[in-house]
């Protein structure tokens, strides 16, 4: 059977974008496709910015990939000269005994980051832009920042290209099948319909990864979220210099926001929203009903009160969830030749680099550069 390329990555969202230069720079035959145009508005990777922690509420176990992942994403910036990650810090704010603030501080011990706890009233000096209880305690964490989301999504795009790697946009997946001599794949695009067949594949298709791949044992829900960014009447007050990236624990949610940037507002979301699920991830619209972002404004009224509630824009988007909410990143039993890169569950664009690095290094039979023990796609077979 003669292959069409060593190694297909689909889906060139926040992982796949990065599995492909991650391949290519590795001197793979690689191809990429991609149903829509890298840095696309459809599926679970836009939003301009996205956070960067280190100091991890989703547990220790993430602190390696974080920081392969951040060093990865500097070398992306080299290569393609643009500012990607900007470490502005950031604060975790809740009760000492709260949801985030045990977690937070059980990562910085397991791995010594570098922190400052502050008190209500230091919290309350330094930050007054938040609005806080008596009981809220205050984590700094210098490891903390925003990453530019499409603009990442696009330079590792063109790294990739630029190492011999081939993309094909518009091109839809509609089938994936493992076989002794490889896996077929069969797409749709601007050429009609077509199979192709490679060695392995890669498969960083987000929300269509389960119609995809009936037969996985990691159950995936499909949920729609919201992004929301508020007017800050002084933004000198919520730029990156002087507000950073924070989660506040406050009013029965879990809060977390960027600072403004590049002309955007200032980014806040409710982690705790009711979150409607979404039949057909192709059709999970961009606008959204102002009822949809309500508690938002109401939240930010009252923790935020240097935001202006009303002037709001909001966008529709998507989160992949497992039931412990982890990545799912290797080879399934029920599908060899293919290699999945599901860094979902909401909390995985900043691992980006690091997910499509070991998908890459899994592919091509190499060592992973971080321990994927936990993140199995079989942990639930």
């Amino acid at each position: 059977m003669t292959l069409d390329a060593d190694l297909a990555v689909l889906g060139l969202g926040a992982a796949g974008s990065s599995a492909l230069w991650r391949s290519a720079t590795r001197g793979a035959d690689v191809i990429g496709f991609e149903q829509h145009t890298p840095g696309h508005a459809h599926g679970s990777s836009h939003g301009h910015s996205r956070l960067f922690r280190t100091a991890l509420v989703e547990g220790p176990q993430y602190v390696a990939l974080a920081r392969h992942a951040q060093r990865l994403w500097r070398e992306l910036e080299r290569a393609d000269g643009t500012e990607l990650l900007t470490l502005c810090g950031g604060l975790f704010l809740g009760p000492a005994d709260g949801r985030i603030l045990p977690p937070i501080l059980e990562t910085i011990a397991a791995h010594d980051l570098p922190h400052e706890t502050l008190t209500t009233a230091q919290v309350r000096s330094a930050y007054p832009q938040h609005a806080i209880e008596e009981d809220t305690v205050g984590v700094l964490d210098p490891g903390t920042g925003v990453l530019r989301a499409e603009a990442g999504i696009r330079a590792a795009v063109r790294a990739a290209v630029g190492q011999g790697a081939r993309v094909r946009t518009g091109e839809q997946v509609l089938a994936v099948t493992p076989g002794e001599r490889g896996v077929e794949v069969r797409s749709t695009g601007p050429e009609g319909e077509r199979t192709w067949r490679f060695g392995r594949v890669i498969m960083a298709t987000g929300a269509w990864t389960a119609g995809l791949l009936p037969e996985l044992t990691v159950p995936m829900r499909v949920r729609r979220t919201l992004l929301t960014w508020f007017r800050a009447p002084e933004p000198e007050q919520f730029g990156p210099e002087r507000f950073g990236v924070f989660l506040h624990e406050a009013d029965g949610y879990l809060a977390w926001g960027a600072p403004a940037l590049e002309g955007h507002g200032v980014k806040v979301g409710l982690h705790d929203l009711p979150a409607p699920a979404v039949a057909d991830p192709s059709h999970n619209p961009l606008e959204v009903d102002p009822a949809e972002w309500a508690e938002v404004a109401r939240w930010v009224s009252r923790r935020l009160p240097g935001l202006d509630a009303t002037d709001v824009r909001a966008e529709g988007c998507m989160y992949t969830h497992t039931p412990d909410e982890a990545f799912s990143i290797g080879t399934p039993r029920a599908y060899p030749g293919v290699v999945l890169a599901a860094a979902c569950s909401g909390h995985g664009f900043k691992h980006a680099t690091a997910v499509g690095d070991a998908a890459a290094a899994l592919a091509l039979d190499e060592e992973p550069a971080v321990d994927l023990t936990p993140f199995s796609p079989d942990r639930f077979g």
